[in-house]
């Protein structure tokens, strides 16, 4: 519904269009606009993707503070954290003597994606538009740049719909919309005045308040513009998005210096991509496929970083569209994900982001010591921790909590740090000791959490084989760092533990007629589950009746890559353990399934019982490096390596389904982990290079394809100093160089 004058009420349903008029010259009573961009040189960081569009491909755009996701030749939807500003975003072109305005999505050709900005170009016979769009790396906004060239006198049309939506699940009432004659912008804003956002140009026009004697109508507004040609010649026509929670004066602050400063912006974002780039270890081997994949997961992963102004600094897990809803994939805080992810970050040195990572889930630890599984970006806007079952729903982000500090330690040498989280730490360590119930040293999903499963066939597991890994790992962790800070107590009780813990996962899941670990133990249900609609339905529930029964839940899948990844199994039954994995029946060219297709479970349709994930492969690589079977190990690193230009150019995606190499729709196209499971099983599988002992011992033990003839590793940071590492091959003959950076 509009209403005329200065506000416009934005209902759910109104689809609104708003076209900013560039003109050359400014009516005497206006106040004179801000100039338009003047071009400068489009620096570049280093890496660059581009092809051509590929409709429904999703992008996305992001900042610290703010982010924007689409579809190619589909709408575009932008975010200051944690606000949905705007969807439906789109250009569409008017040209001299054409009847009919040609949409952008009918007319863009050509994507190329760089760390620092995105630029979609679209083509006709009489004009060329590159939409160069950026989101500054510290800045609440998002800015775009229009470059044209034009035979014909052009007008460019934007369309939006605005929003002012707080992320899922906080609410937030209808918002109004206003117009700044003076500054050239839409301001959308709520009655409180706490929540804002701006969307405008130096030189837009309105044209679109209805008379205001008219009943207020659902109808497109439109604003038209007619640029001439010397203009576009030498200045970027700007398009600003802007926005905050701390009042409209804040986010019209925001604006300005958004547009003012557009070129010193974009600069900082080349440089600061430069620095990861250039600051953190490198790869150069024979296949320039995974070279470009593994720089490409340092910036993916770089992107999950997420500023929230009222939560803080923390990663999150992975984008999408929102759509109709207030869910933008995964793009708020996961404990689990963050925390698979920092095992990357050291792996290539970024210390900086792990300690911002860990120190944002202390913040809000539980005072029992469980980690949180998810916090959402509107967190702080409702009583999230007392009142909704997301942010304990999982066990696993607890153990993986103290997984990620030993690794830290092993690799950084910082024991202040640790000293800093260490009550902390012992927290999450209590908390975990005491979900094994029965004292059987195996720590139990039932009362605590769900493990890697959380719905559907498999789910509720009793004891998962997945969390015994994690387990494993942590226990091996807590007796390193409690030695480090000399509490020898502890570190003998974590030892004896961790012992323990070995002894009951051989003992409980190995099945010697099949093979294999199970997935699972079970306690025996009394009411019936029921299977998910999807293929082969009656199949999935008389076998689920048999599991209802059951106390071992003997399911192939391939959770056990989680224990062989920090080699947790015995050495003989893990290598039929990776039999299994790296089978057909698990292993596809596009990943690792979730459980064999020969299960009667198996739907190739499922979240978590069918579907590939990136996340998965990268488990089962580590898992067959860490067992000296590499064909195995190679084959799962490049099968998420070849999804870099799959989809969204650059990024990897969340789950693939089980039967087609083709993402789920509810897919975020890019997930944090996903990103994490190339760089990981790259430099600590491939090559076997990892730290210990605070970085003072240095594991190098490469397991190359037999073709290669040699492989580097630049720049690898230890805490005193950075490492190359080489590896070349002569017939009859390897030779191993290490020496400092530099020398």
């Amino acid at each position: 519904m509009i209403f005329i004058r200065h506000c416009i009420k934005v209902h759910a349903a109104l689809f609104l269009l708003f076209f900013f008029t560039f003109a050359a010259e400014t009516s005497a009573h206006q106040t004179v606009p801000p100039p338009l961009v003047p071009k400068f040189t489009l620096e570049k960081s280093g890496l660059e993707l581009e092809r051509r569009v590929q409709a429904g491909a999703f992008l996305d755009v992001l900042g610290r503070k703010s982010a924007l996701y689409g579809y190619e030749r589909r709408t575009l939807e932008a975010w200051v954290y944690p606000l949905q500003i705007l969807d439906q975003f789109e250009l569409s072109f008017r040209l001299e003597g054409y009847p009919l305005e040609l949409r952008g999505a009918d007319t863009a050709t050509l994507i190329n994606v760089r760390p620092e900005a995105t630029t979609i170009t679209y083509t006709h016979a009489a004009f060329t538009v590159r939409q160069i769009i950026f989101a500054p790396v510290e800045e609440p906004g998002v800015v775009m740049l229009l470059e044209v060239e034009s035979a014909l006198p052009l007008g460019v049309t934007v369309s939006f719909r605005p929003r002012l939506k707080l992320m899922w699940p906080a609410g937030l009432m209808t918002g109004n919309l206003g117009w700044d004659e003076a500054e050239k912008y839409f301001h959308i804003h709520e009655e409180s005045r706490r929540f804002a956002g701006l969307v405008g140009s130096p030189a837009a026009r309105d044209a679109s308040s209805m008379p205001y004697q008219e009943e207020p109508r659902d109808v497109p507004a439109r604003f038209h513009i007619d640029v001439p040609p010397e203009a576009f010649k030498t200045n970027y026509i700007p398009v600003v998005i802007a926005g905050g929670v701390r009042g409209l004066d804040e986010a019209k602050a925001t604006y300005t210096r958004l547009l003012r400063t557009a070129p010193a912006l974009y600069a900082k974002n080349v440089e600061h991509y430069r620095r990861l780039l250039g600051t953190t270890t490198r790869i150069r081997t024979p296949d320039e496929r995974l070279d470009k994949a593994f720089e490409w997961a340092k910036v993916g992963i770089d992107k999950g970083m997420v500023e929230n102004p009222l939560l803080g600094t923390g990663l999150v897990a992975g984008f999408r569209t929102a759509g109709e809803s207030e869910r933008p994939g995964f793009a708020w805080f996961f404990g689990r994900d963050a925390l698979w992810t920092t095992l990357a970050l050291h792996s290539y040195g970024d210390f900086a982001s792990t300690r911002a990572a860990l120190d944002f889930l202390k913040k809000y630890q539980r005072a029992d010591g469980k980690v949180p599984h998810e916090i959402s970006q509107s967190a702080s806007l409702i009583p999230w921790f007392t009142d909704y079952e997301y942010p304990w729903a999982s066990a696993d982000a607890t153990p993986l909590y103290i997984i990620a500090h030993a690794d830290y330690l092993r690799a950084s040498g910082d024991l202040t740090f640790i000293r800093e989280n260490w009550d902390s730490i012992l927290k999450a360590y209590r908390f975990t000791s005491a979900t094994d119930t029965d004292s059987n040293a195996l720590v139990e999903n039932t009362g605590a959490g769900h493990g890697w499963v959380e719905g559907g066939a498999l789910y509720p597991p009793h004891e998962e084989i997945y969390m015994q890994g994690l387990w494993c790992e942590a226990l091996r962790g807590m007796t390193e760092l409690a030695a480090a800070l000399k509490d020898e107590r502890l570190a003998s009780e974590a030892r004896v533990a961790h012992v323990r813990v070995l002894i009951a996962l051989e003992r409980t899941y190995w099945m010697p007629e099949r093979g294999f670990y199970a997935f699972a133990t079970s306690i025996p249900r009394v009411a019936p589950r029921k299977a998910e609609p999807g293929p082969r339905r009656d199949v999935r529930q008389a076998r689920m009746n048999e599991l209802d029964k059951a106390r071992l839940i003997d399911e192939d899948t391939v959770l056990p890559a989680v224990p062989l990844w920090w080699k947790s199994l015995s050495d003989e039954r893990a290598q039929s353990e990776i039999d299994h994995l790296g089978s057909g029946h698990m292993a596809t060219d596009w990943g690792s399934r979730i459980i064999s297709d020969e299960s009667k479970l198996y739907d190739p349709l499922s979240y978590h019982h069918g579907s590939v994930w990136p996340l998965f492969t990268g488990w089962a690589s580590m898992g067959a490096y860490r067992y000296g079977r590499p064909h195995v190990g190679y084959q799962a690193l490049m099968a998420n390596v070849l999804l870099k230009k799959q989809n969204a150019l650059g990024f990897v995606t969340e789950l693939l389904s089980g039967d087609f190499n083709t993402a789920f729709g509810r897919s975020s196209h890019h997930q944090i982990w996903s990103e994490a499971m190339i760089v990981t099983p790259t430099l600590r599988g491939l090559f076997g290079l990892e730290s210990e002992d605070g970085g003072r011992v240095i594991r190098f033990a490469p397991q190359l394809p037999a073709d290669w003839d040699g492989a580097d590793v630049v720049g690898y940071v230890t805490p005193t100093g950075t490492l190359n590492l080489s590896v070349e091959r002569e017939e009859r003959r390897t030779m191993i160089s290490v020496y400092r950076s530099g020398n």
